[in-house]
């Protein structure tokens, strides 16, 4: 008999509904039921709950993002003549009229040259690496947007001194406020009369900017390009192009225009700049999706047991219906039908289960997070494809926990069945 012939005949749909309704008074049966339904639907209520927050997180991290003006990133290799361990002169990517053509795009906003360098920021006695980022003038009155802190009036011991723009996460860490002394330290040593000691350069803390990226506020600390230079001993170089969209969508086909126009440059859009958290987030999607699937496979183990305890129990009626001429396909779609609607009853409750709590949760802000994450409530995103995607995998799951069941009550001998009744 060939199961992939298996239909669902009104006549077939009719016996499984009654067969699933009249139990002859087994609780033990009925309580068997009931746990398969509840099982598939924690199981698929947690799975689709799951998703919905890591895709979340994961939008919320595409949104501060977007939030920062780099959305494409040009760095120059070895290729780019006068590269010297980074460094390029500053008309590296005017030469061509490159950097017009850039400017002129309807997606680009902004095209920022940028002097970045690795130093270290030091406070009285605390510390912290952090990457200096030496911006045109232009650049730092965009930056104002951002500011949450400034300085209102020079004091006396700080009014010459060039200013740093440093991210909310750094000040809060190094307990740093606008108007505040801080010292930068160049890890790159120079030759002096006692031999060879790091490049320092006293400066004051300007203001405090906050754009809602974690990794931008604790690393990056701006200020005027001619204030790196200083600190770096070099002149008319840079090290990057940083671009800021006003699509962010366009980031991707801009970077892909670039690199073919830029050959020896290396051209990265934000998605790529972050590729490894992306696929950290991709893997354990992944991963939390196998894991909970497994809630609902030891919950169709459930339905096995009903249906093979439901088979034993129609041994008779089953018997009559083959004497009477029911072909075995049909027969064992009665079982099949039955092993479907209590799965689908458990999907349906799961996924009405799963609406309500996402609902709740976004709404309610139940759940804190610890400080360490940049958003302290649980982000939720409702995505109809898990809905549809979790559903139609469970579905899957309780089909082929059916087939046992069902096989066994098609190849059941109606002879010996009434003759045991």
């Amino acid at each position: 008999m060939s199961f992939l012939s298996w239909s669902f005949k009104p006549w077939v749909r009719w016996v499984g509904l009654r067969y699933l309704r009249s139990k002859k008074g087994s609780r033990f049966l009925s309580f068997i039921t009931l746990l398969s339904v509840l099982g598939i639907a924690v199981g698929v209520s947690a799975m689709i709950v799951v998703l919905s927050v890591m895709d979340g997180f994961e939008g919320q991290l595409i949104k501060r993002l977007m939030a920062t003006e780099l959305h494409v990133l040009v760095e120059p290799t070895e290729e780019v003549p006068g590269y010297d361990q980074g460094w390029v002169p500053s008309k590296s990517l005017e030469e061509n009229g490159v950097a017009d053509e850039i400017r002129s795009r309807v997606e680009v906003k902004h095209l920022v040259p940028v002097l970045a360098t690795e130093a270290i920021l030091r406070t009285g006695t605390r510390v912290s690496g952090v990457v200096v980022r030496g911006v045109p003038a232009s650049r730092m009155e965009l930056l104002k947007q951002h500011w949450v802190e400034s300085q209102s009036q020079n004091s006396a011991d700080t009014a010459d001194l060039p200013g740093v723009v440093v991210g909310k996460e750094l000040a809060y860490l190094l307990d740093l406020l606008p108007g505040d002394r801080v010292t930068l330290i160049s890890p790159t040593e120079t030759e002096g009369p006692l031999e060879a000691v790091p490049r320092m350069k006293p400066f004051r803390v300007l203001a405090i900017y906050e754009t809602g990226s974690h990794d931008q506020e604790l690393q990056s600390v701006f200020t005027e390009q001619s204030n790196v230079e200083s600190f770096v001993r070099k002149r008319e170089v840079l090290t990057q192009w940083e671009i800021e969209l006003s699509d962010f969508s366009a980031a991707s086909s801009l970077a892909s225009d670039l690199r073919k126009r830029l050959p020896h440059f290396r051209v990265r859009d934000w998605a790529e700049m972050n590729a490894s958290l992306f696929a950290s987030l991709k893997l354990e999607r992944l991963a939390m999706f196998i894991v909970l699937a497994f809630t609902v496979i030891v919950a169709s183990f459930n339905i096995v047991t009903t249906l093979t305890l439901m088979v034993l129990e129609k041994k008779r009626e089953i018997s009559i219906l083959k004497a009477m001429g029911a072909p075995s396909r049909d027969i064992a779609a009665i079982f099949l039908w039955e092993g479907l609607l209590i799965g689908g009853l458990g999907v349906g409750l799961g996924v009405v289960v799963s609406i309500a709590v996402s609902w709740t949760l976004s709404t309610h802000n139940w759940i804190a997070l610890p400080d360490f994450y940049v958003d302290r409530t649980l982000p939720m995103s409702f995505v109809p494809s898990y809905y549809f995607l979790v559903a139609s995998c469970a579905l899957v799951i309780v089909l082929l926990a059916c087939v046992y069941p069902s096989r066994r009550a098609a190849q059941l001998n109606p002879i010996e069945g009434i003759r045991v009744s």
